[in-house]
């Protein structure tokens, strides 16, 4: 039998282990489920794409529109008071509110 290393930051593991172990798997057998899948699909078992970042010039638009007040969108949550810059979020319509039963 193999054994692979490899490095990867604490709270990624954490987080694996506890959904690994919900699924009723350690971290070594999720691996071989990962490695069998890939040979499976003679790939990655998951589509890998790279980020689609703006060029410069859409970011120049996005900026010149934004300086201008075009193609702004607000999001409703959001309230901005015309004497402070920063956008304060509205409280949560059903936070006070009690769950019905239904019977």
């Amino acid at each position: 039998m193999a054994q692979v290393n490899f490095r990867i930051d604490d709270e990624t593991k954490r987080e694996a282990e506890e959904l690994f172990n919900r699924m009723g798997l350690t971290i070594s057998s999720a691996i071989t489920v990962f490695f069998r899948m890939s040979i499976e699909n003679r790939g990655l078992p998951f589509a890998v794409k790279m980020p689609r970042f703006p060029s410069k010039a859409e970011l120049e638009q996005r900026m010149d529109d934004m300086e201008h007040g075009r193609n702004c969108h607000f999001h409703e949550l959001i309230e901005v008071d015309d004497e402070e810059t920063k956008p304060k979020a509205k409280p949560h319509r059903t936070a006070n509110r009690r769950r019905r039963s239904v019977a």
